[in-house]
């Protein structure tokens, strides 16, 4: 049974870190993955690896399903699984999984066989055949989707099963429209009343798994940004997210001392701003410096200030080279833009990795093949890997690795399945 747990703070992520005895404990268990010397260690080993980003798994109710699914993800070589520990809704489904309904300024959790137990089955097969997982706690990214009258176990208005794609399984959004109707996407980090239902959700949770090894660490959310399908208000900056991010962090590690926690941040930067957490004059060591988007603060996300955060064991950054722009000098040429900004950007979170004394992970990154031919598509992951073994990247999850035995979610046929071949890469490496 899960079931919220009270607590007192132990661990302040303010400017200094009060370190327990059940925590030191945790750095001498070998059990789990820790980090030392700014990399991922396993048993005594380092432990880089190859991930997949999938989602859905907490939909598959089926124990065979779930079973193929990893047994199909193993035998891949991938070593890591990303996944989603949530599943909101807005109103009960006639069938189907869900994990916490919010309705009406209200969060009812669902703690049943179609609910949070659905999370130990996902636990229970990824540890039959070796898979560690990073558990993601929310989404920014929720588009609404009303539910039809007629479709049986489906919420979505398209007609398309619930779970399809990776914004359907509820999110920030979904706080902020039940608890306050036409709010700003914001309120998620700021609201009182909204941070508690969050705290609750964790609560019944992240302590269900602290002496699970399977568990490699928790992600706080999917891509935290100021704004989503919501707008965001004009107050919100980079140090609400920080903000936010330090005091869930916080929460967590009390909750799960055991446990790696991680923002999951895209890796955006605000080279320019006042930093609460990472020291004024701290940067990552450059060769120019870079303006636009993803360095100047407009997505209010300050990555190098994120990863000082006490409470965050490692960083986050993602990469959709066919979504954002990462450089203001990015080429206009496909082919060049995949290989050239992708190096380059986690070549830049190498550095930051390096400057912060903390390892980092490319938690979601999809590479838009439409135009690569696969010798290309070997070099750009062989350089993405490079970058990673060389540097200070720990770990690449690819954004949604789909085994055939899985029906529920949707193919992408603009990002195929490149995780054989990613694991593959790896493996040649170490």
């Amino acid at each position: 049974m899960f079931k919220m747990v009270p607590l007192v703070y132990l661990c302040f992520c303010l400017r200094f870190l009060v370190v327990t005895s059940t925590i030191l404990d945790r750095w001498n268990d070998n059990q789990f993955v820790i980090i030392q010397n700014k990399l991922f260690v396993e048993n005594g080993s380092p432990f880089f690896f190859y991930g997949s980003g999938s989602f859905w798994v907490n939909m598959l109710d089926e124990d065979s399903e779930l079973d193929a699914t990893f047994s199909n993800i193993a035998g891949a070589g991938i070593k890591v699984v990303r996944a989603w520990a949530f599943n909101d809704v807005s109103a009960k489904p006639a069938a189907g999984v869900y994990f916490q309904i919010l309705q009406d300024g209200k969060a009812t959790i669902n703690d049943g066989p179609d609910g949070l137990q659905q999370l130990d089955k996902v636990v229970a097969s990824a540890e039959k055949f070796g898979i560690k997982l990073i558990f993601t706690l929310t989404n920014n990214w929720n588009p609404e989707r009303p539910l039809p009258p007629t479709a049986i176990g489906r919420r979505n208005n398209d007609g398309s099963p619930r779970g399809l794609t990776f914004d359907d399984y509820g999110g920030m959004d979904a706080y902020v429209r039940a608890f306050h109707p036409q709010g700003t996407h914001d309120l998620f980090y700021t609201d009182p009343t909204i941070i508690q239902a969050f705290k609750n959700y964790i609560s019944s949770v992240v302590p269900h798994f602290a002496n699970s090894p399977t568990i490699l660490a928790w992600e706080l959310a999917n891509d935290p940004r100021c704004s989503s399908t919501l707008p965001a208000s004009s107050s919100c900056n980079p140090q609400t997210i920080t903000k936010w991010v330090a005091d869930i962090a916080g929460f967590v590690k009390q909750l799960d001392p055991n446990h790696l926690v991680t923002a999951g941040d895209g890796g955006f930067y605000c080279l320019g701003c006042p930093k609460l957490y990472a020291p004024s004059n701290a940067k990552a060591k450059r060769d120019f410096s870079p303006t636009g988007p993803a360095f100047d603060g407009s997505f209010g996300v300050d990555t190098e200030d994120i990863i000082a955060i006490p409470c965050i064991d490692f960083g986050s950054f993602q990469l959709f080279p066919d979504q954002v722009q990462y450089f203001t000098d990015t080429p206009a040429n496909h082919t060049i833009a995949n290989i050239g900004v992708g190096n380059a950007w986690a070549t830049r979170h190498s550095d930051t990795a390096t400057s912060s004394g903390k390892p980092e992970v490319l938690t979601a990154f999809a590479i838009d093949q439409t135009s690569l031919t696969p010798s290309q598509s070997e070099f750009t992951l062989g350089a993405f890997i490079t970058t990673g073994y060389n540097g200070n990247i720990g770990g690449l999850i690819e954004f949604n690795t789909v085994p055939q035995n899985v029906k529920i979610v949707k193919r992408d046929t603009n990002y195929p399945d490149i995780s054989q071949l990613g694991a593959a890469l790896l493996a040649s490496k170490t």
